[in-house]
């Protein structure tokens, strides 16, 4: 990243390691759900990526007949989209 578009923020560790990301970064970053961390020397590197009901919310078609077939398919979907986030 350039370091102009760099900015930092201290964030507090609670006892079970969580963090709360601030609502400006979620909202600047666009994060919903989701985030990938890639952990690299010494830093973690979080990113957003898209919530996989979300996205197969967007491709069930209306008017769907078989219903359990349809189910069947995106259960696919969901595990290939989380096998791509890992």
């Amino acid at each position: 990243m350039e370091d102009r578009l760099m900015k930092e923020f201290i964030i507090k560790v609670d006892k079970k390691g969580r963090i709360l990301i601030p609502s400006e970064i979620r909202k600047q970053l666009n994060i919903k759900s989701i985030v990938k961390i890639t952990l690299g020397e010494g830093e973690m590197i979080l990113r957003p990526i898209e919530d996989p009901l979300e996205r197969i919310e967007k491709l069930v078609l209306k008017g769907t007949t078989d219903v359990e077939a349809e189910i069947r398919r995106l259960c696919g979907v969901v595990e290939s989209e989380l096998n791509k986030a890992t």
